[in-house]
């Protein structure tokens, strides 16, 4: 009872009264092992992309009950009449709820709320939300998110003038509807369109904080170097109030150098899935980042240079070599599109016959991508200044006196090509460096519990109902990419999940 009494103080205490937390930041210094002015939370949350806003805009209060709207699922819809509608669905049985939901997302908490919050967008039908929000300060977490960049994650890095895949509804994050933001918070609303700039959705994610009042609960420009479970020698000698804490937390400032230390209950990675691209681990692929990228962003900033520096390319005077773009996602066809609208030549190297687009991509909503899928499976050279190597493997990259990349056919013949910048565009991952030792780079906590974590073929492992890591000790959670959800409308039900475990527990404690 004492930790709930504590903790239950630290939170609710007036914002203007320091002593209890500067009081609690001395405690923790006596902690043995651990760096001076070590702060306590009950939370922290490693990532402040939209998993990490999303997160922390319920561990604020904010909780979701269920409206009385109706659903076209009736067996869905006559679960949710059974149960209280005075109970937020945080205290709800969130496995009762997900009975027999389909859907595109794996996790099953992530269909239930995808389909509470978004009724059957995948047939393209705009039916109001099941879900209201409402703010319960006594249900508060006293918790810190933690990032590298701005609030907002990677949708602060990207280009900004690229369009969502997703429409522009299924961006959106609790508690603040995408029309609501544009005509309430920017003044504009165009519910015509569907597709929205990455400009915008950056925009959204700030704004985010500041509409919601939770900014003070985010340290951005951070870096974490090191997660640590903390064992009894480290408990030794202190009172009754800290002996729930598990884990601490520590990293450095950006800006400043200076380093940070947090003790707390629980851990929730949410570290999305961009930290570190995939290589080819061919021969100088690493000499030459002047001129070989492995992200979109660095290789537009590249490409303006050199149609800037050869401005006769428009007049259609080849004057320069071609650009390489290595890759068959998303992010490749936009290299392509990005070098092509510059007027610059192109060589598309791709190990698969040609990308289909998604299923779940109409031409008529996505035809920059089924154009550049056009071009991929083209056979008769009718796109000028671009050629496409499908099924062919690069072998190599140098530069004498000569920038060139090697790649080899199916059928064994070399290839040599003369080029200007390239773009290796094959993926990315997490970086879990951070985490002990024993579970450096996520090995053992994925779904292949041998290979390095990969947000699409190889997730981490967690408990369905409570997004909690399989393979790790008590506390630790995962939300977004890293859990196998890659979209933002799905992420929402992997926040509630972990947010109903958390306060599962604490009422557990309160009863004994």
């Amino acid at each position: 009872m004492c930790i709930l009494r504590l903790t239950r103080k630290l939170l609710f205490c007036d914002r203007s009264d320091l002593t209890t937390v500067d009081k609690m930041r001395d405690y923790t210094n006596s902690l043995k092992g651990l760096p001076p002015h070590t702060i306590y939370k009950e939370v922290v949350v490693i990532g402040n992309g939209p998993s990490g806003l999303a997160l922390s805009y319920l561990l604020d209060g904010n909780l979701p009950y269920y409206n009385g709207n109706s659903h076209p699922d009736e067996m869905l819809l006559a679960r949710l009449k059974s149960i209280p509608a005075s109970r937020s669905l945080v205290h709800q049985d969130l496995e009762y709820l997900s009975q027999g939901l389909e859907g595109r997302a794996n996790n099953p908490v992530s269909l239930l709320m995808d389909a509470l919050c978004h009724p059957c967008a995948d047939q393209g039908i705009d039916l109001p939300s099941l879900i209201d929000w409402r703010y319960e300060p006594d249900q508060r977490i006293d918790h810190v998110v933690l990032g590298k960049g701005l609030p907002g994650g990677a949708w602060q890095t990207m280009d900004s003038n690229v369009l969502t895949i997703s429409l522009n509804t299924w961006m959106e994050l609790p508690g603040l509807t995408w029309f609501e933001w544009e005509s309430k918070f920017r003044g504009v609303a165009n519910p015509n369109a569907r597709r929205v700039s990455v400009a915008e959705v950056a925009a959204y994610y700030s704004d985010y904080l500041r509409i919601n009042n939770i900014s003070r609960h985010f340290r951005s420009g951070v870096v974490v170097t090191a997660v640590h479970q903390l064992d009894g020698k480290s408990l030794e000698g202190v009172a009754d109030e800290l002996r729930s804490v598990q884990w601490n937390v520590e990293g450095f400032d950006l800006s400043t150098g200076e380093s940070f230390s947090y003790i707390c209950q629980k851990i929730v990675l949410a570290t999305g899935s961009t930290d570190l691209p995939n290589r080819l681990s061919v021969p100088g692929e690493r000499n030459y980042p002047d001129w070989v990228f492995h992200d979109l962003v660095s290789f537009e900033h590249a490409i303006d240079v050199l149609a800037k520096e050869n401005p006769d390319i428009h007049e259609g005077v080849r004057s320069v070599d071609p650009v390489v773009i290595i890759g068959a996602g998303l992010s490749a066809a936009d290299a392509v599109l990005s070098a092509r609208f510059r007027s610059l030549p192109v060589v598309h190297i791709f190990r698969r016959p040609g990308i289909t687009p998604d299923r779940m991509l109409p031409e008529n909503m996505y035809p920059e991508y089924h154009k550049v899928h056009q071009m991929m499976t083209d056979r008769s050279g009718g796109y000028p200044d671009y050629t496409a190597y499908p099924e062919h493997k690069v072998v190599g990259i140098s530069s004498f006196n000569e920038r060139k990349i090697q790649l080899t056919s199916p059928d064994g013949q070399e290839i040599v090509h003369k080029v200007s910048l390239i773009a290796i565009l094959i993926g990315s991952r997490p970086d879990l460096s951070y985490l002990p030792p024993e579970f450096q780079d996520g090995e053992k906590l994925g779904v292949i519990p041998d290979q390095p974590i990969d947000c699409r073929a190889n997730p981490l492992s967690i408990d369905p109902w409570s997004h909690s890591l399989r393979c790790s000790p008590l506390g630790m959670y995962a939300v977004g990419p890293i859990s196998g959800d890659n979209f933002v409308r799905f992420l929402i039900g992997g926040v509630l999940a972990v947010v109903h475990d958390i306060h599962r527990q604490k009422k557990l404690l309160e009863c004994t």
